[in-house]
């Protein structure tokens, strides 16, 4: 990783772990496309959010997620595979539901036990900017990026550093 990018990411997770709570290892809930691209990149995802999120990491997974890997045949075999070396996340569905979807009800609409998302989905990290304190890490390219706090991220961050400020004017 490049110099400049791992010290961005180290400012990243610290305002994190500071404004929000994230500690390690961080639980990073993971999507079913995100394992198809990590096999279909050659990259090895764990030790990518690893080095992305500076610390350790405890990869999950919903069994929503895993089935939909399943729908998409035998040919993602691998994938499946990765999904399943995974901790499973209980996310309480009787029927399974769409992997974006799931993975928002899962969030809820305030990341109260602090997941971070690593998810290829366009639509479903524009539904998460929306949520404070959610870390969104995705696959451009074989290169594992961790994306940049969301505005409703800063401004909760600016709520916290205000209520609890010693110097109030």
């Amino acid at each position: 990783m490049r110099q400049k990018r791992a010290k961005q990411y180290r400012k990243l997770m610290a305002l994190y772990s500071m404004s929000f709570g994230f500690r390690q290892p961080y639980q990073v809930l993971v999507d079913s496309m995100i394992c198809s691209e990590a096999i279909s990149s050659k990259v090895d995802l764990v030790k990518r959010l690893e080095d992305v999120l500076q610390g350790n990491v405890k990869p999950m997974i919903t069994q929503c997620c895993i089935e939909e890997l399943y729908l998409q045949g035998s040919a993602l075999q691998p994938a499946v595979d990765l999904a399943k070396s995974f901790e499973r996340r209980k996310c309480n569905h009787r029927e399974a539901i769409q992997g974006d979807e799931c993975l928002s009800s899962v969030v809820g609409e305030t990341n109260k036990h602090r997941y971070v998302i690593a998810s290829q989905s366009n639509p479903l990290r524009q539904k998460l900017r929306l949520i404070p304190a959610v870390p969104l890490v995705h696959i451009n390219r074989s290169v594992t990026v961790l994306e940049p706090p969301s505005d409703a991220t800063l401004k909760q961050k600016e709520r916290v550093r205000n209520s609890t400020s010693f110097y109030k004017a």
